[in-house]
């Protein structure tokens, strides 16, 4: 038996720190947390209230049943966290100074979330850009033609009160400046042009082809994507469904997206140097 559990979408607590850098928690606040701070937090934080569990494995109903209600039957119905609140911000700046070989950049753009009805257009756009692990066009220019840095990427990422695009690296700490502009560069590029038709069809191709093997191959991954199929309320039919919404997106839909995710000025964080 594999199970996965999570914490409830009403929790706004744990969604809503997603908005929340982690160089802005004060850095001596984790050395005053102490095992009576830890106790607390795990009397207010697990409940049964949205509690999702997905299950894979040889087991009947009565079995899980009686499993279930011993694992989680003693907590409490609803969780206590007071709401906790903080507002996404663009175009700002936060860099981190540490003693590191390597500069580590992330730089968050706007992006839409599961309802939005263009949100496979979006999934699309960022497959193109930076998704697909050696095919993207971030992948091809900063690495592949310049070796500015081992890895380069772009996710999506759906919280409860934001959706972003993400994008991610780290280079050598003298050439941080120039990979960053290399990558607003290819990201304007991609705003003024747009996807390429072969561009289109290739992230098609591997999004549907790519979704059994990063998703399905094993009790654990299987589980866990039953978990996410819950909490994005998509169904049980989902994966049937999948490649079809995939499949409907045209280029003019994927034009439209790059416009309204790239636009925005990104919060840019960088680990670094004190001199960088």
């Amino acid at each position: 038996m594999s199970a996965n559990l999570t914490r409830s979408p009403s929790w706004p607590g744990g969604a809503d720190l997603r908005h929340a850098s982690v160089f802005e928690i004060a850095q001596g606040s984790l050395t005053s947390v102490t095992p009576a701070d830890l106790s607390a937090f795990h009397k207010a934080a697990f409940a049964r209230e949205g509690l999702h569990v997905a299950v894979v494995g040889d087991i009947d109903a009565k079995a899980l049943r009686a499993r279930l209600d011993q694992l989680f039957g003693d907590l409490p119905q609803k969780q206590a966290l007071a709401p906790y609140l903080m507002s996404p911000r663009s175009g700002e700046r936060t860099q981190v100074a540490y003693a590191l070989p390597q500069t580590s950049l992330q730089l968050a753009f706007p992006a839409m979330g599961r309802n939005d009805p263009e949100f496979y257009a979006g999934q699309l756009m960022n497959d193109i850009v930076g998704g697909s692990r050696f095919t993207s066009r971030l992948f091809q220019e900063v690495r592949e033609k310049r070796g500015l840095a081992y890895g380069v990427s772009s996710s999506l990422e759906g919280y409860q009160h934001s959706n972003l695009l993400v994008v991610t690296t780290s280079t050598r700490a003298d050439r941080a400046a120039e990979t960053l502009d290399l990558i607003r560069q290819l990201i304007k590029e991609l705003v003024d042009t747009g996807p390429t038709a072969a561009e289109l069809e290739a992230s098609k191709k591997y999004l549907i082809g790519a979704y059994a093997i990063d998703n399905l191959g094993s009790s654990r991954s299987i589980s866990a994507r039953l978990v996410g199929l819950q909490l994005d309320k998509l169904g049980i039919d989902y994966i049937q469904r999948r490649p079809a919404l995939i499949e409907q997106v045209i280029l003019d839909q994927a034009g439209r997206r790059r416009r309204s995710c790239f636009r925005p000025s990104p919060r840019l964080w960088a680990l670094a140097r004190d001199s960088e």
